[in-house]
């Protein structure tokens, strides 16, 4: 069992999690995908990040002034995955990699739409914990296709995952609830956006909405 316990660098965030090595973040994609950005540049150097995707990928400028802004230089490993068989084979090959840290992000993405197929699913999310019993795993996930307020995946997926975190775009700070802890109640935080951007705002700093970063998010 992994050793070294997750950290956002989000003071708040961090206490609202409490000490645990595998967790998920999910939501709308836009704010999922900026705390992706955020927790990479909080693990440079240690990270391994496992992305699906069908086109696009990480903001590299969006790294780099997190980094600028924190005082480090975005370092990670990437792996890609484009369809669900080698999503598996993505999360089986991280068993093998040095990083200490797996940032597993958007592990669905290529979800079927039809729900009766959702066992095709089950090697993901068997492959997760198999990674999670070797190394810290958090995982960046959407929202499902076939409701709200749960990540997409399926109920194996989400009967596995210890801490579930749902978060949400507001004009001036990102909301994170806690929907699922082995020991905490649910309850949520608010985290400003110049906080997660690294930024040093004083008493008369003007806070940025997230739609003032326009395309900075993928």
């Amino acid at each position: 069992m992994p050793t070294l316990l997750l950290s956002t660098g989000l003071s708040a965030l961090d206490e609202l999690v409490g000490e645990t090595d595998f967790l998920e973040f999910f939501g709308k994609w836009d704010t999922v995908n900026l705390l992706a950005h955020r927790f990479i540049v909080e693990h440079s150097g240690e990270v391994e990040v496992l992305l699906t995707q069908n086109f696009g990928a990480f903001d590299t400028y969006l790294l780099r002034r997190m980094g600028k802004n924190l005082g480090k230089r975005p370092e990670a490993e990437i792996a890609r995955a484009f369809s669900l068989p080698s999503t598996v084979e993505l999360l089986e090959g991280a068993l093998s990699s040095d990083a200490p840290v797996a940032a597993v992000v958007d592990p669905y993405l290529f979800a079927p739409s039809d729900w009766r197929s959702y066992h095709l699913l089950t090697p993901i999310t068997a492959a997760l914990r198999h990674l999670a019993h070797t190394k810290p795993v958090v995982v960046f996930n959407r929202v499902t296709q076939f409701g709200k307020n749960v990540p997409e995946g399926g109920e194996y997926h989400l009967h596995t995952v210890p801490v579930l975190v749902e978060v949400s775009a507001t004009p001036k700070a990102m909301l994170a609830c806690l929907i699922k802890h082995p020991a905490s109640p649910a309850r949520r935080v608010w985290l400003p956006y110049p906080e997660i951007y690294g930024e040093r705002v004083g008493r008369t700093g003007v806070q940025r909405a997230l739609t003032e970063w326009g395309g900075a998010v993928a």
